[in-house]
């Protein structure tokens, strides 16, 4: 089935009359089915897959992958309509408002040299639109379904903000030291319950670390754990070239082939 290339309203209307088809009486069950709790979730699961796509070397993916967010937001938009009847260029149009409200030091007199001051600015406007109410916290912004790595860093940029905040990155360095401590101390003692505590409290800090050094907490684990994938897949294969699985290898022997494995790597250029 062809489709006739429109702009931008055109192919949103578009589908938006395909989506009313769908959900329709004789169109599909799936689609008929769907809640905003189930879109929303998929929205999720996509924005994953579209991050997946801008790490890859392939436009096409990354342009279908942003096709999918964009379907779903439009079905998002479908949906929200048995509440709401502001229209889709409406709910843009405020978008486009706020980003440009929020950027004084852009599109009105104020200034920013750099980075935090661009940030502070940012939560200086917010907040004087979304003002905290008593009994409220300035954490209460902080979507409780984030994963915990994410939600752990974005509570610590929103304490940060009131300025209760580690001085420099040396402090948080000496507290990872210390939280390793009394990890071990956990670990001697054998409770279970201490030991999750302190792994824990490991964690946040390192999650603290990264933020002071304007370092993605959730891009950099994600990044190290696909290299060990690499490695480990080159170890696989490397025993299978020589006629052994790799768990028959001693552990000194899989050891040496990590070594071997870290020259293997491609050179990405990346820092």
């Amino acid at each position: 089935m062809l489709i006739a290339m429109r702009n931008v309203d055109g192919e949103i209307e578009a589908l938006r009359a395909t989506l009313r088809v769908l959900r329709g009486k004789n169109g599909c069950p799936w689609d008929r089915e769907q809640s905003l709790d189930d879109l929303v979730s998929y929205l999720i699961d996509e924005s994953y897959e579209l991050l997946h796509a801008v790490k890859s070397t392939d436009p096409a993916q990354l342009e279908e992958e942003l096709g999918d967010v964009i379907f779903l937001v439009v079905f998002i938009h479908e949906l929200m309509q048995q509440r709401t009847t502001t229209p889709l260029n409406k709910i843009i149009h405020d978008a486009h408002a706020k980003i440009i409200a929020r950027h004084p030091h852009v599109f009105g007199r104020t200034s920013a040299a750099d980075r935090t001051e661009s940030l502070a600015e940012w939560e200086r406007i917010k907040k004087e639109q979304n003002p905290v109410t008593a009994g409220n916290s300035v954490l209460s912004s902080i979507p409780a379904v984030y994963p915990p790595v994410r939600k752990a860093s974005a509570i610590q940029k929103k304490a940060a903000l009131t300025g209760f905040d580690w001085p420099d990155h040396e402090g948080i360095i000496d507290k990872l030291y210390e939280e390793i401590d009394e990890l071990k101390a956990s670990i001697d003692t054998g409770e279970r319950g201490s030991i999750k505590e302190e792994i824990g409290d490991l964690f946040f800090t390192l999650i603290n670390l990264a933020r002071q050094l304007q370092v993605d907490a959730e891009g950099a684990l994600d990044r190290t754990t696909a290299k060990f994938i690499q490695r480990f897949r080159w170890m696989e294969k490397t025993a299978r070239d020589s006629g052994l699985h790799l768990e028959e290898l001693s552990l000194e022997e899989q050891e040496k082939l990590w070594q071997k494995s870290k020259n293997e790597e491609p050179d990405t250029g990346e820092e």
